[in-house]
């Protein structure tokens, strides 16, 4: 199956670079484009520091990329919300993210709701420690 345009949802952990690995490996032989995205879930209002300081993370994420980024964008709010919106305002047809395997994970996952929100294949991407 082909994707024209990957959505990666990165948590600006170390552990991102598996989940755009993966999302490059589908990409590539494609000439997909790809797109980043942070959602911040815990805050309302992003200071101009800390969106700063997020955009810079997302931006070095990118930089280390062996594939051309399209966009890298840092959004605030629910994520199964965000990324259905950006999603739809996009077009995106595959939507690729990491998840830990973690007791608070098991408890309060949010692919769940990812998954019946999101108008897009999705690609969930086990992260080990």
């Amino acid at each position: 199956m082909s994707y024209a345009h990957i959505l990666v949802a990165v948590d600006l952990t170390s552990s991102s670079q598996k989940v755009i690995d993966k999302a490059i490996s589908l990409a590539k032989g494609e000439n997909s484009k790809i797109s980043l995205v942070f959602v911040d879930v815990d805050r309302v209002v992003l200071e101009p520091k800390d969106k700063q300081s997020l955009e810079e993370q997302i931006k070095t994420l990118a930089d280390q990329s062996t594939y051309p980024i399209d966009n890298a964008l840092i959004v605030v709010g629910d994520l199964h919300m965000k990324l259905s919106g950006i999603v739809k305002e996009t077009g995106v047809d595959l939507v690729v993210c990491g998840h830990h395997h973690k007791l608070w994970s098991r408890l309060f996952s949010s692919v769940p709701k990812v998954a019946n929100a999101v108008e897009a294949d999705l690609l969930v991407v086990y992260l080990d420690k």
